[in-house]
């Protein structure tokens, strides 16, 4: 399996033994990420900067897995086993004898390889060093080390120990035998990798920008969240974009596009709603506040979004309309797949299955469309195509910075071919 996955990883590989991991980080997402391993009966060390983030890292992990045990899913015996894997720490020395680090902190690249420059002082010969991470460039965080051969990118899913797909991030100077490795051992944890190479977003958040930008570019032309989330869960998403955004959180949005601003810089227009919600401190369900309202998980339509989306667009100087329910798929989805098609052309992805991989199990794309490459595929990239096109012109100078269609996209559309 792990040929299939790695085309270019030959038969005399051998991957490096991992009996014993470490989870730089005792958030939300290292909890999680420590909660997969020892769901395999892999030992664990956490470690946090001091000892009342790690309490409140392992009280975390206790509660999860309480919610297991009154579901029915687990015994306390089961969960007894599982925590007494877990051993915790605040001194980087005690990770001098770990097979695997994954560092798990705030999603910074100073921060990150600041960590690694500990990580590379501290760990032993062969120790493979990961970062979960979702968009930093995993080139520049191996570069700070001495051993770039043993360091790659986990991009684990929210929560990330509900969430099957992993990113496997592989960088210029992964060693072949450090991704055989941790593609195994993904499996082994009952994840279903994927290798990605190195760009912002690898293939899950760089493909599902475009998907996010048409549609906060259309709640400014005049859609609602709930007509934009509706239309997306028509097609068969498990759930709307700005339900998704508000769940992963518009500060978490706002911060990693403030990161990379000049990749947006050319359009004032860019999630220009989510910015002015994040100014307001609404930052989704951790707030109460986002695109919707919340009262626990129940949900209604947030009254000021709409007056927030006619004022900037009054700004930005954007007619509003009313937007048929085809254009909010298809502005989103072929923008998706127009992207996939750069994403293939680059080489970040080994092939379309993998990318309908990543949507299907990343992103709750309707698996009974198998995932969006493959769509593309049914639909006809002719199609895809001349929808592009049409929306290009249609959309004026707005069209003309965005619906640009991918070289590799018109040349497998002229010539009747497929993704592959």
């Amino acid at each position: 399996m792990s040929q299939k996955i790695i085309p270019d990883i030959g038969a005399d590989v051998v991957a490096r033994p991992i009996n014993r991991v470490a989870v730089i980080g005792a958030g939300t997402m290292g909890a999680g990420i420590a909660m997969c391993f020892v769901n395999a009966d892999i030992p664990v060390v956490l470690l946090e900067i001091n000892a009342s983030a790690l309490a409140n890292g392992t009280a975390r992990i206790s509660e999860n897995y309480a919610i297991s045990v009154q579901r029915g899913k687990l015994t306390a015996e089961q969960v007894e086993r599982r925590l007494s894997l877990i051993t915790t720490s605040s001194d980087y020395a005690a990770l001098a004898d770990v097979d695997l680090v994954i560092e798990a902190v705030y999603e910074n690249l100073d921060i990150k390889r600041d960590v690694f420059r500990k990580l590379d002082l501290v760990c032993k010969p062969g120790a493979i060093l990961a970062s979960n991470t979702s968009y930093q460039d995993i080139n520049l965080i191996a570069d700070v080390t001495s051993r770039p051969q043993d360091i790659l990118g986990l991009h684990f899913f929210s929560p990330a120990n509900v969430m099957r797909l992993l990113e496997v991030v592989r960088a210029a100077k992964t060693a072949p035998d450090v991704l055989l490795t941790v593609v195994s051992l993904a499996q082994a944890i009952g994840k279903i990798p994927v290798v990605s190479g190195v760009c912002w977003g690898f293939i899950a958040n760089r493909m599902y920008e475009p998907f996010g930008r048409e549609a906060c570019r259309m709640l400014l032309e005049g859609a609602t969240p709930s007509q934009i989330d509706a239309a997306h869960k028509k097609f068969g998403m498990a759930m709307g974009f700005c339900a998704v955004a508000d769940l992963a959180g518009l500060d978490v949005i706002h911060h990693s596009h403030v990161a990379v601003a000049e990749k947006f810089a050319h359009d004032p227009s860019y999630h220009a709603l989510i910015h002015a919600l994040f100014e307001r401190d609404e930052f989704g369900q951790k707030t109460g506040r986002g695109f919707y309202l919340y009262e626990g998980r129940n949900s209604r339509d947030n009254p000021d979004v709409m007056a927030i989306a006619a004022e900037r667009a009054r700004a930005l100087g954007i007619a509003q309309r009313e937007i048929s329910d085809d254009e909010i798929i298809e502005r989103c989805l072929f923008s998706l797949i127009n992207e996939g098609a750069r994403v293939l052309d680059e080489g970040i992805a080994y092939c379309a299955a993998d990318i309908d991989t990543v949507f299907v199990n990343g992103y709750g794309f309707p698996a009974t469309r198998v995932g969006p490459m493959h769509f593309a595929n049914e639909t006809g990239l002719d199609v895809i195509v001349g929808k592009l096109d049409a929306y290009r012109q249609r959309l004026g100078s707005y069209g003309e910075m965005w619906f640009q269609v991918a070289p590799s996209l018109r040349r497998l559309a002229e010539q009747g071919q497929r993704f592959l």
